[in-house]
Order: C-alpha cells, then sequence, then structure tokens
C-alpha cells in the first residue's frame, strides 16, 4: 500500500479568519446506516464509474496527444481536462478515509499523463482543448474565446486537486505541476504591465486559496518540489481574479451578467448569470474573506447568499431555474420545471459551507444540509452509475437519469461534495464543539489543549433521536453547541437522562457545563410530516404546498399511485400525466408514515389520501426515478389561507 493517508497531512484547508474550525475527512469514521451504503456505493462504484467513462471518451488520451506533440485531435468538451482533475479531487477524498491500492493506482497513472503534457510545453501551461486545436489561442487571445475554451478553469480544477491529493496522500507529483501552472498564471496576469485575464467560469479563485494557504502551512514544499512556491504570489492572482471582474480593459466581457462580469464583484448585490459559475464565484469571494479578514468581501458574499436563498432558491435547495444559459432567474421565479442543475447545487453547499467557517451561524448549515440529503443524492442514482443534471420538481415522465452525457460536469461536482461529507459533521473553537450534521459518526477534536472525542449514534433523517457520547481527555469545561434545524419546532435535550438548562445562539443550543468521560447527551427532534408553503411572490405555487418531514421533501410517483379498486383503476397513468398528477389535498390531511427496510437500503414512506379519499404515497425526493420512468410531481395542489406578513428572511415555511 502506497497511500499514507492515516499518517499524513491531518490539517485540513484552514484560514486565518475562519470562525470555526473544520476537521479533516480523515478524522472521521462514518459509523450510518443511511450514509455508510451510499457512500460505499460512490467509492465502489461512481468513482470507478467516472473514470471509465472518461476514459471511453477519449478524454484521457488528450493528455497523450499533447505529450507526445504530434498533433491528433481532442475529444470531448473544452472542459474535460477540469471535470478530470475534479473526479481525482474527489477520489483523493475517498482515499483520505479508506486507502483503495487499486483506485489509487489508476490515480496515478492519470497523473503520469497530466504531467507529461505539461512537462511537453515546457512553461507550466496545460490546456489540451487549445492545445490541439486551438494552439495559437492561448487564454482566448487572438481570435479564441476563453468562455469556451476553459484555460483558466481547467487550470483551476487542476490546482485544487492537487492540494486535495497532497493531503490525502502525500505525494506531491501533481502538486508540483499545479504549483508551475499557478506560477505561470501569477507571472502574466494582474493590474499592468501584466495581463488582464480573469476566469471566464469561476472555480479556480478558491482553488489559488487553498494553494495559498497551503503554502502558508508548508512553505518547506519548495524546496522538496524544486519551484518558487509563494503563497503572496497566489493571494494576489485570486484577489485580481475578484476585483477584475467588470473590468473589460485590453480584453473582451465574458458575457456581462452571464458570467457575472458586469460589473466589480463588492458592486454585485443580486445572484445573476450561470448558476454554476455564480455560486463558485461567491464560495471562493468568501474564501478570500477567510484569508483576508477584509469585510466588504464577507458583506458582500452574505448579501448575495441571502437573496439566493431568500428570493431564488427552490425548496430542495436547487438553484438556477432557468434553462437558457442555465442561469437564476428574477427574484421569485421558481417554477416547477425549473432547470436546478446538480452543479449549481453543490456549488450552492460550498458557498454555504465557507460562510459557516465565516461566521459561525446554522442557517448555512442548514442549507447546505437540504442541499445534501436532496439535491446532491438525487443527482445520481441508488446504484451509482445514472446521473441528473438537471433536478426539476414535476416530470410527465420524459425526465430520467442517464448512463452519460455529452457535458458529464455534474458526476465529478457530486465526487467532490460527497467524500467531504465527514468533514462537515463536526467543527470547533477556543470554546467548544459544534455539532452540525446528525450523522452516526467518531470524531476527536482539540479544545484549547484538551482532546475530546464525540460519537453520534443515529437513525437520522428517517428519526429524529440523536445519541452523542462525549468523551474529553480529562475532565474540562467547554461549549457543546447542537445545532437546531430549521424544519424542527420542537425539541428536548437531556445529558445522562436529565434535564438542561441551555441558550440559544445563532441556531445552536449551546451546552455549557464541566464534562467528563462518557457523559451521554439526548437529543429529540421533533420529526412530523409537515406541508409548507412558499412566498406568495412566487405566482407559480399559489395554493400548492410541498410535503416535508426532517430535512428531506417528498414526491408522488405514478409507479406507487396507479391504484386499482374493485377491477377499475382509479387513476391511471394516462391520468396522472395529463394532469401532472396533480393531486388535491384536503386542508387538514392525515399522514401515516411508515419505515420500509425493503425500499433500497431503506427509507420512511408517507401515505395519506387527497380530497377526493384517494389513496396517496409519497416517497423522499431523492429516491425518485430509481423504480421506473414514469411521472412525478413535488408541489400539490392544497388550498388554505395566505399570510402576507412574517415571511421575513424566508421563503418556505410550515403551514401544518
Amino acid at each position: 500500500m502506497t497511500s499514507k493517508a492515516t499518517q499524513l497531512n491531518k490539517k485540513p484547508t484552514t484560514y486565518k479568519y475562519q470562525t470555526v474550525n473544520n476537521v479533516p475527512v480523515q478524522a472521521v469514521r462514518i459509523q450510518d446506516a443511511f450514509w455508510e451504503p451510499k457512500l460505499k456505493v460512490l467509492h465502489e462504484v461512481t468513482a470507478y464509474d467516472v473514470l471509465h467513462k472518461f476514459e471511453n471518451d477519449g478524454a484521457m488520451r488528450n493528455f497523450d496527444f499533447v505529450a507526445e506533440g504530434t498533433g491528433g485531435f481532442h475529444s470531448g468538451e473544452p472542459w474535460f481536462d477540469g471535470l478530470v482533475y475534479e473526479t481525482i479531487r474527489g477520489i483523493s477524498d475517498i482515499l483520505a478515509v479508506s486507502p483503495d491500492e487499486r483506485l489509487e493506482d489508476r490515480v496515478d497513472n492519470i497523473i503520469e499523463k497530466i504531467v507529461r503534457a505539461q512537462e511537453a510545453g515546457g512553461d507550466g501551461y496545460l490546456n489540451t482543448y487549445t492545445q490541439l486545436d486551438r494552439p495559437g489561442q492561448r487564454w482566448g487571445e487572438n481570435g479564441g474565446f476563453l468562455r469556451w475554451q476553459h484555460d483558466v478553469y481547467n487550470a483551476g480544477c487542476l490546482i485544487e486537486a492537487a492540494v486535495h491529493h497532497y493531503k490525502a496522500t502525500g505525494k506531491t507529483t501533481l502538486l508540483k505541476a499545479a504549483v508551475q501552472y499557478a506560477n505561470h498564471m501569477s507571472g502574466m496576469m494582474g493590474p499592468p504591465p501584466k495581463r488582464n485575464i480573469v476566469p471566464a467560469h469561476s472555480l479556480p479563485e478558491e482553488a489559488v486559496l487553498k494553494l495559498y494557504q497551503l503554502a502558508l502551512d508548508e512553505p518547506e514544499l519548495g524546496a522538496v518540489m524544486k519551484v518558487p512556491f509563494v503563497a503572496s504570489d497566489y493571494l494576489e492572482l485570486a484577489a485580481f481574479w475578484i476585483h477584475n471582474r467588470g473590468n473589460h480593459e485590453g480584453r473582451y466581457s465574458h458575457g456581462g451578467e452571464y458570467a457575472q462580469d458586469h460589473k466589480p464583484v463588492l458592486e454585485q448585490e443580486e445572484a445573476v448569470g450561470h448558476a454554476v459559475r455564480a455560486t463558485l464565484l461567491y464560495t471562493g469571494l468568501t474564501a478570500l474573506y477567510l484569508c483576508t479578514g477584509e469585510m466588504p468581501y464577507l458583506e458582500t458574499a452574505k448579501k448575495l447568499w441571502d437573496n439566493i436563498s431568500y428570493q431564488k432558491s427552490h425548496i430542495t435547495g436547487g438553484v438556477g431555474a432557468v434553462h437558457h444559459d442555465e442561469k437564476f432567474g428574477a427574484n421569485y421565479e421558481l417554477p416547477d420545471n425549473g432547470y436546478l442543475e446538480t452543479c449549481a447545487g453543490v456549488g450552492m453547499g460550498f458557498f454555504s459551507w465557507n460562510l459557516f467557517l465565516a461566521t459561525g451561524e446554522s442557517r448555512y448549515i442548514d442549507k447546505l444540509e437540504t442541499i445534501i440529503y436532496n439535491i446532491v443524492l438525487a443527482g445520481r442514482s441508488m446504484d451509482g452509475h445514472k446521473y441528473f443534471y438537471e433536478n426539476p420538481l414535476v416530470s410527465k415522465g420524459g425526465h430520467n437519469r442517464w448512463e452519460w452525457h455529452s457535458c458529464p460536469c455534474c458526476p465529478p461536482m457530486i465526487m467532490k461534495l460527497l467524500p467531504e461529507l465527514a468533514s462537515y459533521i463536526y467543527a470547533y473553537n477556543g470554546k467548544g464543539a459544534f455539532i452540525n450534521l446528525y450523522i452516526g459518526s467518531e470524531s476527536e477534536l482539540l479544545i484549547g489543549d484538551i482532546p475530546v472525542t464525540v460519537r453520534q449514534q443515529t437513525n437520522y433523517p428517517w428519526s429524529g433521536a440523536v445519541g452523542i457520547t462525549v468523551t474529553p481527555e480529562r475532565d474540562a469545561d467547554f461549549d457543546l453547541r447542537l445545532r437546531i434545524p430549521e424544519w424542527c419546532g420542537q425539541y428536548t435535550i437531556r445529558v445522562n437522562d436529565q434535564a438542561v438548562s441551555y441558550e440559544l445562539e445563532n441556531g445552536y443550543a449551546v451546552l455549557n457545563r464541566v464534562w467528563s468521560a462518557g457523559d451521554r447527551v439526548q437529543l429529540e427532534l421533533d420529526m412530523p410530516v409537515h406541508l409548507v408553503e412558499v412566498h406568495p411572490n412566487v405566482t407559480t405555487h399559489a395554493d400548492k404546498a410541498a410535503i416535508r418531514r426532517g430535512p428531506v421533501l417528498y414526491c408522488l410517483e405514478s409507479v406507487d399511485n396507479e391504484k386499482v379498486e374493485n377491477g377499475s383503476i382509479l387513476y391511471t397513468r394516462e391520468a396522472l400525466r395529463e394532469n401532472h398528477m396533480d393531486r388535491k389535498l384536503p386542508l387538514q390531511p392525515v399522514f401515516e408514515t411508515e419505515h420500509d427496510a425493503t425500499f433500497f437500503d431503506g427509507a420512511v414512506i408517507i401515505r395519506t389520501a387527497d380530497a377526493d379519499g384517494r389513496p396517496i404515497t409519497a416517497v423522499p425526493y431523492p429516491y425518485w426515478n430509481n423504480r421506473s420512468r414514469g411521472t412525478m410531481v413535488l408541489w400539490l395542489q392544497h388550498e388554505h389561507p395566505i399570510r402576507q406578513d412574517g415571511w421575513e428572511n424566508k421563503l418556505y415555511r410550515i403551514i401544518v
């Protein structure tokens, strides 16, 4: 076994101005009935599936053609290099937790191809599409088109993958290639006399900041790799990319609002344009605050997050409502058939996580949780090798997961977020520990100078009962912060079977006490079935409601709702399609829940009746389209009084 993940680089990327500290994926052991089977499929099926399909598409051969220098043709889209790098990033985090010699060797072989291709150029630059199809148009110049070529985007994906790969394995081969590429860009991009080149697709901003932080933490790596490794150069490059949005002197616009290039970022107050580009730009903007502590970056990021979350986010956490340009619509433009690209949901998850690190506020984890349990899990089939590009909330039967796609950008994004799940569960600061996500797991946190082991046992999200065992190395006084999810109206907290006092702060119940080894916290989150309404400005959902239980949204599939009674079909497939499964709920529906252990790896199913007394079966939205290619609907007809008040900082709220 060549991986040294259990011994090396325990420290995650941690910036100077974080309010709370994150933990590395290696430091958390997930032992959870809900998540273990899904992460097992990610490792054993999806990782290999994505690599295999990119190989079949010719993505790896592109590097060979560049390395050989004898010509050839480019296979796939111009951003295929970046998608390969993103896949390596995700697999690196898998290897950090679960060493796999076969998978690691496969990645090493791809890295060898990447390095050979870069070495053939001699100056650190690498973008196989440009080199094979537009060799005289680097960075979109000389009549090229950077928005299509993705030179800077692909470079950022390489840098991000390299940092994750190094932290997972301790190997520096890919890291050296990334540093050479970053040095090449920082030497040529910037204020005059350097060139005004900024990413046409965001992601490189945060990637370069991760490299910046690594250079601060381990400057000796420069000598190991025998290349300049100057942290300040990377910070200056990322800041230039952020500040030079809207400055088109010496370059063309990347499409104005489409690529958030219509005005300086710090003047942008509304999320506009391509939703993936936007959420990744805002993720980088927040990371720039985490590096510098300059408040305008944080204030702008929070303003943009608020605009998305309270005016432009679908109930599942999906963003980017408009099919044309895969973009955000106007405020409150949230149609059921919205585009909601999986990649945009993942980008919003990363953005929310960075804002949590900056503020310690639970609302950002609430958003992240909604995205993970709905958009991200829906984006991949339960068997691990089919994918959604779009995630609409209604289907007439024509929307199905695909084996592969001509633009397979979403599988690598899923591969990036899910392996990082372990690092989102816990956080800490000098005052104590944060329990962000309720997932069966164990980790050791350093509170002050005291190691504290925290262990969770739960059947969340199907049950709201969470048991947390706290074991400090010695008795110690510190806070334990338990996130109270926004969907939870009632809950109880006990310690060692005794009721305790606590304060609520930033969405967390704060338990302060002297903790002793084996102290047990019992958190009971009341988890009834809720009907949820949307802000009255969303006219497409007038007199409609959605079913939610805990963090999971529910939908109706035709496979469950074709009912036969006395030989007569009550609601035929044709009728379901014709009516878009437009069932009407009574004002006060009665819900029954059942945990079905045979429903894939187990799930809670909800049953009720419509206003005409016909039975309804609702299943978790992330599981839909795994059993049939039938119809689906999430928002159901439900006439209820609509209150115009009480919507401050809310887009959705509970009816009953």
